[in-house]
């Protein structure tokens, strides 16, 4: 039994080209080694910094990875009090994985966000250790007559493994 419309059997083969194109683009999606979670690491209560502190860590247990996953950090979140502004402090950090820092001296925060969002948006994700990784953020208030209360946010993704179903 013959086809029914031998012109449409034409325009099919004409699409396919596009058709295979486009499933070819959405492949990736499904074929992700990874599954990626929501996920952020804040300190738990805002920190007060005493006038013109310098290099003060951040409670470490707040920016510990203690999860089965790998947690992928695509940008930093920034918040001040009102009484102050992103030209008021300084940050920099510190990976424990690798005791490696994220900058050779600390930036003032102004520096290195998008003034809109007050983030700082990573150009390559960083990716931190499970089981035991974490971040040590360093700040400090340029303030030297006034205390500044302050907040850092890691904002990202969990990498949990994709099963096969």
């Amino acid at each position: 039994m013959g086809p029914m419309n031998p012109g449409f059997d034409t325009m099919v083969m004409q699409f396919a080209p596009y058709i295979k194109s486009f499933i070819d683009w959405l492949g990736p999606l499904g074929n992700q080694p990874v599954v990626r979670i929501p996920y952020t690491m804040v300190n738990a209560a805002s920190t007060t910094l005493a006038a013109g502190v310098t290099n003060q860590p951040l409670l470490q247990s707040d920016f510990q990875n203690g999860l089965e996953y790998p947690f992928e950090v695509r940008k930093v979140r920034f918040s001040q009090d009102r009484s102050h502004n992103t030209r008021d402090w300084r940050f920099s950090n510190m990976d424990l994985t690798f005791n490696m820092p994220w900058g050779k001296a600390p930036a003032m925060i102004d520096t290195i966000i998008n003034a809109e969002t007050l983030e700082w948006d990573l150009v390559f994700p960083w990716v931190v250790r499970p089981k035991g990784g974490g971040l040590v953020p360093y700040v400090t208030n340029l303030d030297t007559v006034n205390p500044i209360t302050i907040d850092i946010g890691f904002v990202g993704n969990l990498l949990l493994p994709r099963s096969n179903f």
